[in-house]
């Protein structure tokens, strides 16, 4: 008999809720549960087991292949201010996908249904907008392995974006022989909440608002203080809509995500916090990019791009005529994105906090363990030109 991935030690400390082994069962024995800490696991019904190995086979927490070549570290923003807009950084991602679509891939990516995040496949550039920008939610992959397994069987070719896991995930779940067809893209990752978190805060709001909450958008540019995390989202309230919006220290939710306080377990071990990356790509934030000469305002969003691989090389010079960037030192990438080799550190209240979500409710639990400091909101209120010269005093 081969091993499953319950037979895996301390799994649930270290379960990166992918569900490759949902869609990787062959006997569909493993199904996705949401436990009281709001994160989905995967549970294995003995009835129907023959035991294959196939979920252990594709999973992230023990089969990881990583990139240890030569890899380049650049600076980059789109040109064009509406794309540059788009994303959450420099529109990179943007760029990137709509090269592939040209060359007849399809673009798998994470998009809001509703307020509820899953990964989905697009085939057009109409359909790309959803998977613009970054969502601070984990996102359900349940079911896209299958879907994505079928397009490559069938001649197809796919740019994948995701956590790193994800992307393991994936490629654990592709044959090398349809390897080719596959092109990815990790981003640089904190760690994510759970979707029961997040609609226990859109729960609140819809309360607090008498109304129903659609389109809630994370890192929106244009707020009123011009700030790098800005938030959107339409009320529909007496048969009438409006937009909301404001800065991360405005919503509770956005806050506690900026202060790493309810990620999953495994994300405060993640295995994927190192330079050896899984994907071809790797993008974020270019944080701290004041201290080096680039020209640029980073609050408009300014990106990191590492590529791990010839293919990822290649990708990223295919879109630099629709770019301002600069290679610089991965050694530069490092000090300013500590994600990059080290997993988030888990804050000592974090248990507290998810086990009042459950006792408490969201209301309870924010008004205890999400506020903000006086500084905190004069500093975001401050004009960009102060933040950002405080920013470059700060680095010196």
């Amino acid at each position: 008999m081969k091993m499953r991935i319950d037979e895996i030690k301390n799994l649930s400390d270290l379960c990166t809720g992918c569900m490759a082994c949902v869609d990787a069962c062959p006997k569909q024995c493993i199904q996705p549960v949401t436990r009281p800490d709001g994160f989905r696991y995967a549970e294995i019904s003995d009835v129907d087991c023959v035991h294959c190995g196939k979920c252990f086979a594709v999973c992230p927490v023990e089969t990881h292949s990583k990139n240890t070549g030569e890899r380049h570290l650049y600076a980059a923003y789109a040109q064009n201010d509406k794309t540059r807009n788009n994303g959450s950084s420099g529109g990179v991602f943007e760029l990137l996908a709509r090269h592939f679509l040209s060359q007849g891939y399809a673009v798998c990516g994470a998009a809001f249904d509703g307020t509820v995040l899953r990964h989905r496949i697009i085939y057009s550039e109409e359909e790309l907008l959803p998977l613009l920008k970054s969502k601070y939610v984990q996102s359900d992959t349940t079911g896209i392995y299958r879907e994505i397994l079928s397009l490559l069987k069938n001649g197809g070719r796919l740019f994948f974006c995701g956590t790193p896991c994800q992307v393991s995930a994936l490629k654990n779940s592709v044959p090398e022989n349809l390897q080719e067809r596959l092109v990815t893209a990790d981003i640089i990752c904190h760690g994510v909440p759970s979707q029961k978190t997040f609609d226990r805060y859109i729960g609140a709001l819809e309360e607090k608002e008498n109304g129903k909450v659609r389109n809630f958008s994370f890192r929106v540019k244009n707020n009123k203080y011009l700030h790098a995390h800005g938030f959107s989202y339409c009320l529909e309230k007496d048969g009438k809509e409006k937009t909301i919006d404001g800065i991360y220290l405005q919503s509770s939710y956005y806050t506690a995500f900026k202060k790493y306080l309810f990620f999953r377990e495994s994300c405060y071990n993640c295995r994927y916090a190192t330079l050896d990356r899984v994907s071809d790509i790797t993008l974020g934030d270019f944080w701290g990019i004041e201290k080096y000469p680039f020209p640029a305002d980073s609050d408009k969003g300014v990106s990191m791009i590492i590529t791990n691989t010839n293919v990822g090389k290649a990708a990223f010079e295919a879109v630099t005529s629709e770019l301002v960037w600069r290679e610089f030192p991965v050694e530069y990438g490092v000090e300013s994105n500590y994600c990059l080799t080290k997993a988030t550190r888990k804050p000592a209240k974090r248990d507290a906090i998810i086990k009042s979500l459950n006792t408490e409710g969201y209301e309870s639990t924010a008004h205890a363990y999400f506020g903000c400091t006086a500084v905190e909101k004069i500093y975001a209120s401050l004009p960009p030109a102060i933040r950002n010269l405080r920013k470059k005093l700060r680095k010196r």
